[in-house]
């Protein structure tokens, strides 16, 4: 839907349909809300935030909601209303948070909460029968509206999902979402949708019974305005009705039991650091069945507690950061000022392995055509294997219909030739990591692709300015470091070689961000950024290993800091082939990064890792980690706290060296840069808020004191940075707001 020359117009139905509906009357125009009459008896409010892409439930908006509100509550003559965007493919995004990120107050939070509660009841109260039309996004305080509305229909649009995602910002559903989502969804599915964050495509809202009918985008306010008018919306009320295993979850003991489970499960999964996710579940649990106004009020004054709360700041600022991220383009603006990059509708894959494949997936799942090409029969079938297993997977979850899963199938083109590469505008490479077959694909590529075709190569680590050494154009090579398994791991590193164009680098950042990753550019340097930094997080444990300190402790150690799993897991799961390889690559650019032979020695011995069951762990047929494998388990040496304190410094700390030097050296543009590429790339605990972030909010002189000591334990083979010690005697802070 979208706003036309003289009015509303609504896509596929024309003016003379519209009309059709009878006299229309604007009651109240507001800025970001606007009330019409059709019919003298039939209201609808059009949200169209003023100058923004998205509809926001800003200060504005709610202002807007309040008024139209107060008007019908006294036209008793008007019978229903409808709720919908002007906007194509947006229904409303949210609350505004940049209102969250600078409330200081509980009392602040508070305010602003306990109004947006009293508009949504306002509308759960008034006397119409009242519907919203969900076109598009429509997450946190706009699920929250239209769970304050009677009816909810959503459209077939594969752009509409329909969440509760405040957990994953640091807060809670605020504005009813926790009282109201159990009423409709039962308490099992309405813990999951709140304490996930997760967001529904409209198949599975229906199903679990968000949305009470799925309509085709064109015609939605047309049948609906046709359902409100001849009464035929009731029909609605009876598939609400709860099952019966839904209502015996609301009854004790098994209501006791789900909570108690839910709990064990967040807990597994967020380690208890994440406040938000517990303490919506214990909202949820405290207020199931009781008044909805007395559950309202501890609905908010918990919003208000975790709103001021640092893991909230943190959590909101990589949203923000990760926004801003998004309009960058990966260059300076003089270099390429009238470059428009484009939108690929087809590229091409060299190599089907786990890389190329998961490359190949990704890129289908966003309807571009893929010609994936191998020398292997065996590796192309893997591939498309691999590929199909997760479009079931979206399949089976409903995020997509059998027509897209065929679809996603049949844009894989596999191929032992060079079939279809002539024409393509870009191919990433993602063969064996060994320099001189990159080099001779390279070479190939170059004869057959037009000469404005890029070149891409994923590598983990080797120079991509000395694999464009004896390129024809070297101009058009470029890095694109995806993370494995690619369609998990949202990060993507562009890197931009000595010659690598502009243009190209641009345009590849483009493509990054069509694939739905988030992209930094990096130099071109050993280990890029991502690899670099998180080098010494594995070759510390090494070190401690050989100090005494046992696997299991070191492990420990790092995820009670947040990280995802331990140093020792992390080399499993990589494949300590890999490792091991992209080690000496680093070290032969930072020698103060060498590596222990401890590694190179087990690889001797077959020790590769998950790849082969065969690593620091044991694994059970499915892949599972089943413990500490023998010859690697002993006792821990003196388990406490401080000893955990000591072990995460001499892991972190480093990491935090080479941040430093890397910054310093230019390597990213920037800080917030940096964290996110942590963040995304190796799961840095994001509740600290990044690496770097988490330095600021310590004070750069504690963390440098904690250096020295570091230092001073290891004989001096762990260094303290020039650049970081000059930063502290200058009282320049990474993040100026935190120190």
């Amino acid at each position: 839907m979208h706003r036309g020359e003289s009015g509303l117009r609504v896509e596929g139905v024309s003016m003379e349909a519209s009309a059709a509906w009878g006299k229309k009357t604007d009651l109240e125009a507001g800025v970001a809300m606007r009330l019409e009459i059709l019919e003298g008896e039939h209201a609808e409010i059009i949200i169209d935030s003023p100058g923004k892409k998205v509809n926001v439930l800003d200060r504005q908006a709610l202002t807007d909601l309040h008024n139209h509100l107060a008007i019908l509550k006294t036209k008793t003559e008007i019978k229903t209303l409808l709720i919908y965007s002007a906007k194509p493919d947006i229904f409303l995004a949210g609350a505004d948070i940049n209102e969250i990120q600078l409330m200081k107050t509980k009392e602040d939070a508070l305010k602003l909460v306990e109004q947006m509660q009293d508009i949504f009841n306002e509308l759960d109260n008034l006397p119409q029968v009242t519907m919203a039309l969900i076109d598009g996004p429509c997450m946190g305080g706009g699920t929250e509206l239209a769970l304050s509305c009677d009816y909810r229909v959503c459209s077939d649009n594969p752009r509409t999902k329909i969440g509760l995602p405040e957990v994953q910002l640091g807060v809670l559903p605020g504005a009813g979402g926790t009282q109201r989502a159990p009423r409709l969804l039962g308490i099992v599915d309405a813990i999951t949708m709140i304490t996930s964050g997760a967001a529904y495509v409209g198949p599975k809202a229906l199903k679990l019974k968000l949305v009470d009918d799925l309509m085709p985008t064109e015609t939605m306010l047309e049948i609906a305005r046709r359902k409100m008018r001849d009464g035929s919306y009731k029909k609605y009320l009876a598939r609400r009705e709860k099952t019966f295993f839904q209502r015996l979850q609301e009854m004790s003991p098994l209501k006791s039991f789900v909570f108690k489970q839910a709990r064990k499960q967040i807990m597994a999964k967020t380690k208890g650091q994440y406040p938000a996710v517990l303490k919506a579940l214990s909202v949820i649990e405290e207020t199931l069945g009781g008044p909805l106004k007395q559950g309202l009020a501890i609905e908010a004054l918990a919003f208000a507690e975790l709103a001021i709360s640092p893991v909230a700041k943190n959590l909101i600022g990589i949203f923000f950061g990760s926004e801003e991220l998004k309009k960058q383009t990966g260059i300076l603006p003089h270099e390429a000022p009238n470059f428009k990059p484009k939108k690929y509708q087809r590229v091409g894959v060299i190599g089907a392995g786990i890389m190329g494949g998961g490359i190949a997936a990704v890129a289908s799942s966003k309807s571009i055509e893929v010609h994936l090409k191998d020398i292997a029969d065996h590796s192309i079938a893997t591939a498309l294997k691999t590929a199909q297993s997760l479009f079931d997977r979206d399949l089976k979850k409903k995020k997509i219909d059998r027509a897209e899963f065929l679809k996603r199938r049949y844009r894989i083109i596999p191929s032992l030739k060079w079939v279809g590469f002539g024409h393509l505008p870009i191919v990433v490479e993602a063969v064996i990591e060994r320099m001189s077959i990159k080099k001779d694909v390279i070479a190939d590529l170059e004869k057959i692709l037009p000469v404005d075709a890029i070149i891409a190569t994923n590598t983990s680590s080797l120079s991509i300015s000395e694999m464009a050494s004896e390129a024809r154009h070297p101009e058009r090579i470029v890095g694109m470091h995806f993370f494995n398994p690619v369609p998990m791991m949202p990060l993507v590193e562009v890197v931009r070689a000595e010659k690598t164009s502009p243009e190209v680098v641009a345009q590849t950042v483009a493509f990054g961000k069509q694939l739905g990753k988030t992209v930094i550019v990096v130099k071109d340097s050993p280990g890029f950024l991502i690899n670099r930094i998180l080098m010494p997080f594995l070759i510390e444990s090494g070190h401690l290993k050989q100090e005494g300190y046992s696997v299991a402790q070191i492990d420990k150690a790092a995820t009670k800091f947040g990280m995802p799993m331990g140093p020792f897991r992390l080399m499993d799961e990589v494949g300590l082939d890999t490792g091991a390889k992209v080690a000496d690559v680093i070290a032969s650019g930072f020698p103060h990064m060498k590596v222990l032979p401890m590694i190179h020695e087990m690889v001797a011995k077959g020790y590769l890792g998950k790849k082969n069951g065969k690593g620091f762990y044991l694994y059970d047929p499915k892949g599972k980690p089943a413990g500490v494998r023998p010859e690697f388990q002993k006792a821990a040496m003196d388990d406490s706290e401080a000893t955990d304190r000591s072990i995460q410094d001499r892991l972190i700390l480093p990491m935090v060296t080479e941040a430093t030097m890397a910054l310093d050296e230019g390597i990213v543009s920037g800080v917030r840069e940096l964290d996110l590429g942590l963040i995304y790339g190796i799961g840095f605990p994001p509740f600290k808020g990044g690496l770097l972030r988490w330095v600021s909010s310590l004070g750069e002189r504690e963390i440098l004191d904690r250096m020295n000591v570091v230092h001073n334990a290891t004989k001096g083979r762990l260094i303290v940075p020039k650049a970081f010690v000059q930063r502290v005697q200058s009282g320049h802070s990474f993040y100026p707001s935190e120190a």
